[in-house]
């Protein structure tokens, strides 16, 4: 991954990290719905990503190289781009993982919240209205 590449992604995952407390300090609010479906796309995504994971790991398993050394080199770096090296196709889909996970339960806990200020609002209402109408 590209030194460009890198920094961007770490930037992302560092927004939702900040997005994420900002849910659960309660600034950051979401509409029920909205956040529902949010969340549930995100989910799928992360289930996307999975599944590509899987099928990268698979692209380790190289053959057809033939038995020159120069052949075997190559096997070995197609290997490593795949899986196991620091670029990686599997550690880049790890890393968009983890920032579709913090997406996830950052919509979660700003829906929870929202759920919650009105619960609370509610409560306040009732209890200056003991009358019930």
């Amino acid at each position: 991954m590209s030194e460009t590449e890198q920094s961007e992604m770490q930037g992302m995952l560092t927004r939702w990290q900040a997005l994420k407390k900002q849910a659960e300090g309660g600034e950051l609010r979401l509409d029920p719905e909205i956040g529902t479906r949010l969340a549930a796309h995100a989910g799928r995504m992360r289930d996307q990503l999975d599944v590509m994971v899987t099928n990268a790991t698979r692209l380790a398993f190289l053959s057809g190289f033939g038995s020159l050394g120069s052949a075997q080199a190559l096997q070995g770096k197609f290997a490593q781009k795949a899986d196991n090296g620091n670029d990686s196709a599997v550690n880049r889909l790890k890393q968009s993982i983890d920032v579709v996970t913090l997406m996830k339960e950052t919509y979660e806990l700003a829906i929870g919240k929202l759920q919650e200020s009105d619960q609370s609002a509610a409560d306040k209402l009732a209890a200056l209205n003991p009358g019930g109408a």
